[in-house]
């Protein structure tokens, strides 16, 4: 009977690609087992990888955009003055100094409310009238309202800048919460993958504990001419064989190890034990595949991400469909004027209330530009909606998929566990038929390699469905419930 060898074959997930000079040129110091749980390594990545403090930065980012958009209702300040000497209208040299200063302030409803002072001093050498006065002091302070009734009409400007820069909060938020799920499938992955060839290895262990009980037992058996040389080259192969899936599973094991604990801020070396705790999950099967849709839809950080492009572009829309209105204001003025100076006839200085109403009119002649912002617009609003129609439909069949392979997965757990149990009995039975010398080397190791290989099948199985559950929890969203995430990381 021909022997069965049994291939160990693992794929380290590209979670992180570490350059690891002179790794392993030490020896590794014997340390106490870290035994920890997908949702500890996952607290532990949470707290020490940068990623989510990173995306947490540019959300505080996207908040100063809240502010900067009030702000453009506040006061502004502006003033100018100077000295000059030019020809008047006699054309007489005059040297005059002015200055004027202005506050305005735009206000939520579109109005803007403005007040503005003036003062000027001229001297020319020559007037035009003795009865008016030379040099002369003009002095002013004016009040006025503005009242837009077209384009401006309600602050579209400042209204949709608010609506677009919480939009805007809402797309960093998203993209911070697809780091944070991106990081826990990557961190999955690499958990179960190290999981997978921890198994492997204590299997092979195992087989190699097997394997030497076996030819220790065959030598003393030789010993009482109860077995041939060919028994102990066959079980010496199959040790030497057990012992080189050790050494091949020894450095898979360090390069995942490795990894782990460099996502979890341990030092490269430290020893776990990847825990496996599929009998704490909620029941799959009792739960509605309707409701695992809305758990999922709403942790869904594609679909948060394409509902505020959604409000991006309804509050585009809006801004350009104001500023293809024609500009319709109406202004109204209050003020005093004042004037002094010598005439030649005395000293004059007149003070004057003054105000008024004016119209003020703009319209655009070629629009075909604004037009084309606003189809634009309209586009980037029907491309985000057909988006989150694409992703929800993604959701509900990655979901049922997903629902579909845990089931088959605890069918699958039931049916290994009951062939391990029969190769067990088999492998035993085997033995004892062996040791009265009723069956073959041969065959006892066959035996023993089929029950090494229904071991390692059941774990994992074992580890597969387990992945799947977490898998499914953070599609859902669950496994932050668990899992307490950095300041400032918000959840859906």
């Amino acid at each position: 009977m021909p022997e069965v060898t049994i291939r160990f074959r693992f794929r380290i997930p590209g979670l992180i690609i570490l350059l690891l000079p002179g790794l392993w040129s030490g020896v590794v110091q014997a340390a106490e087992p870290l035994r920890i749980s997908f949702p500890q390594v996952l607290q532990r990545v949470m707290d020490n990888y940068p990623s989510l403090r990173l995306a947490q930065l540019q959300v505080e980012r996207a908040r100063q955009e809240i502010k900067r958009v009030e702000s453009t209702l506040g006061w502004n300040l502006n003033g100018q003055g100077g000295l000059n000497r030019q020809l008047s209208f006699l054309l007489t040299p005059s040297d005059i100094a002015e200055i004027s200063a202005g506050l305005q302030r735009q206000l939520r409803s579109g109005d803007s409310i403005g007040i503005s002072g003036s003062y000027r001093y001229e001297d020319s050498t020559t007037t035009f009238s003795p009865a008016y006065p030379n040099p002369s002091q003009r002095s002013g302070v004016e009040l006025n309202y503005r009242m837009p009734f077209g384009r401006g009409e309600d602050n579209p400007v400042f209204q949709q800048g608010l609506v677009s820069a919480e939009a805007g909060i809402l797309i960093e938020k998203a993209n911070q919460l697809a780091v944070r799920d991106q990081l826990a499938r990557q961190t999955l992955e690499l958990f179960y993958s190290t999981a997978k060839i921890h198994a492997s290895l204590d299997t092979a262990r195992s087989a190699v504990t097997r394997a030497q009980r076996l030819k220790k037992y065959i030598r003393k058996k030789i010993t009482l001419g109860l077995a041939e040389k060919k028994d102990v080259l066959q079980a010496e192969a199959q040790l030497q064989s057990r012992l080189s899936d050790v050494k091949s599973l020894q450095i898979s094991w360090q390069q995942a190890r490795t990894t782990l604990n460099r996502l979890m801020g341990r030092a490269w070396d430290a020893e776990l034990i990847p825990d496996l705790q599929a009998e704490n999950h909620e029941n799959v099967n009792e739960m509605r595949l309707a409701e695992l849709i809305v758990e999922a839809e709403k942790n869904s950080p594609d679909l948060l991400r394409n509902q505020a492009r959604i409000k991006l572009s309804e509050a585009e829309i809006i801004r350009r469909r104001d500023t293809r209105k024609d500009k319709v204001d109406v202004v109204f003025s209050l003020g005093a004027q004042t004037i002094s100076g010598d005439t030649a006839y005395g000293n004059i200085d007149d003070k004057e209330m003054v105000g008024g109403v004016r119209l003020e009119y703009q319209q655009s002649l070629d629009k075909s530009g604004l037009d084309a912002g606003i189809y634009q617009a309209q586009l980037d609003k029907k491309i985000a909606e057909e988006n989150i129609l694409k992703i929800k439909d993604d959701l509900r069949y990655s979901l049922a998929s997903l629902v579909a392979e845990i089931e088959v997965s605890q069918n699958a757990l039931k049916r290994y566990t009951l062939r391990l149990r029969s190769e067990d009995r088999k492998f035993k039975e085997a033995l004892e038929r062996y040791k009265s010398g009723r069956t073959e080397t041969d065959r006892l190791i066959q035996y023993e390699n089929e029950l090494q290989l229904a071991r390692f099948a059941l774990e994992e199985q074992r580890i597969a469905y387990e992945q799947r559950l977490y898998n499914l929890r953070i599609l859902r969203g669950d496994i932050w419930k668990s899992v307490v995430l950095p300041e400032g990381v918000a959840k859906p």
